[in-house]
């Protein structure tokens, strides 16, 4: 177990959750063995908690992290394992042997992972406390990143990191000179007499030949090093480290939709999302179809340009809402309260946001997801960029039937500063339990109806 997700905790979730679907089941009837509906509900409960899993930090036991944070992942998951079960079991009513059979088992696992993980956190973070299983790390570097490194080391024993001491040309001032052992040029001295488990290199990246011949020297030893690099005034401080091929590079911003396991999971959710609604809401489509043609002049549907992610215009379809316009009217005009080109029947659709149901055509056909910043024209595009640094960063990702900006209120005569914040904050922090709680909050929050004009 550690930072990183674990594949032994996959496994002891797992075991818990079969382990208690059997022990329960053998409380209430006496049988030791599961029928075959039963143990087919099993398996589709193993493939949903290994879809969870995969993208959710539920693998994940991070020492420093609160412990409102670790039970809330683990409320998370567990909420939508049960809602997926009870969902299945619902619709395959042959599953139903005992509402019991079925919520028991999920809740005491959930209560066992809870206890499994707060237990493992708070015995590491003792014991790293009083200075067992801590690693002695030496210092590169007493200035910038450096000190920041120092100070954040020292007020988190939790991290398990002891300071061994401080290397660096310009001794360090303060509460920090204790740990001072002289100058760079010992390096090699101490690492040959003295039991470092870690080295951490906290040098401008000017001072490449300083940090060459230590990493060199570290990997020469065997002792492992990592490079802290003094450039934060230089580059935002949100940045990874990713790789092209097997060149190491740094990204100014976290994109998990980059990876393309996430993006299969994305689009997989947007094809069973759109199909399940098209065909559910298929008679209120014909129904507000048949009602637009019989309420004004002019086709049902509203075909505009929009311009998606990489900057590519699709088009995206609505149900008509204003009076037939020109394309040049339509294409640079923006909606303004109480617009006179709005129809009586396109008023309720607008308000209701009924008018965007045919996008989700667009997303089953791949040009739009059911989640991700909101498509514009091509004209406001352009006068955005011009006024809103980052504003093309929305296209990076497709564009959405709602977003996190809609889903806060942030739609209609609002400010596009505030789009594009909330825009770029879901693209940095993608996940599906995010595009979950945003369509939850597009139908509840009432600032996401608010400004519907």
């Amino acid at each position: 177990m550690g930072n990183g997700k674990s594949k032994l905790l996959f496994i002891i979730d797992l075991t818990f959750l079969l382990f208690f679907f059997f022990f329960v089941y053998k409380g209430y009837t006496g049988e030791t063995t599961i029928p075959l509906k039963g143990s087919i509900l099993m398996g589709l409960v193993v493939i949903a908690w290994f879809l969870i899993s995969v993208d959710s930090n539920i693998l994940r036991i991070d020492t420093t992290s609160h412990t409102i944070d670790t039970l809330k992942d683990i409320f998370i998951a567990y909420s939508v394992l049960s809602t997926f079960t009870i969902a299945t079991v619902a619709i395959f009513g042959e599953f139903r042997p005992n509402d019991k059979l079925i919520l028991y088992p999920l809740l005491f696992s959930a209560i066992s992972s809870a206890i499994l993980r707060l237990s493992y956190r708070i015995i590491n973070r003792q014991f790293f406390k009083y200075g067992y299983r801590q690693k002695s790390v030496l210092i590169i570097g007493s200035r910038g990143a450096a000190r920041q490194l120092i100070n954040k080391l020292l007020s988190t024993p939790e991290l398990g990191l002891k300071i061994f001491g401080i290397l660096a040309d310009t001794p360090p001032e303060g509460q920090l000179k204790k740990y001072y052992l002289g100058k760079i040029e010992k390096f090699n001295k101490i690492l040959g007499t003295h039991p470092i488990d870690e080295v951490i290199i906290a040098k401008p990246l000017t001072e490449v030949q300083t940090i060459t011949r230590i990493a060199e020297s570290c990997e020469g030893r065997g002792v492992r090093f990592y490079i802290a690099p003094d450039f934060h005034n230089i580059i935002p401080k949100w940045t990874i480290l990713t790789s092209l091929g097997d060149i190491p590079v740094i990204a100014l911003r976290n994109e998990p939709l980059n990876v393309f396991g996430n993006r299969i999971v994305k689009r997989i959710f947007d094809i069973l999302v759109s199909f399940s609604a098209l065909l559910l809401l298929s008679p209120i489509l014909a129904f507000i179809a048949i009602s637009i043609k019989m309420t004004s002049p002019g086709p049902v549907l509203f075909r505009q340009k929009r311009i998606g992610s990489n900057n590519l215009e699709f088009t995206l379809l609505k149900f008509r809402t204003m009076t037939v316009q020109s394309p040049a009217e339509s294409n640079t005009t923006w909606t303004l309260p109480d617009d006179r080109r709005v129809t009586p029947f396109g008023k309720v659709l607008r308000q209701t946001n009924l008018d965007e149901l045919p996008q989700l055509w667009n997303v089953l056909v791949g040009d739009m997801s059911i989640v991700g910043p909101r498509p514009e024209r091509k004209h406001f595009v352009e006068k955005f960029s011009m006024e809103i640094p980052n504003y093309r960063t929305r296209h990076l990702i497709k564009s959405g039937i709602t977003g996190l900006a809609q889903a806060n209120g942030w739609r209609g005569n609002t400010s596009i500063r505030k789009r594009v914040e909330n825009d770029l904050y879901y693209i940095e922090n993608w996940s599906l339990w995010l595009d979950l709680k945003i369509i939850a909050k597009t139908f509840l929050n009432p600032a996401a109806w608010k400004n519907a004009i």
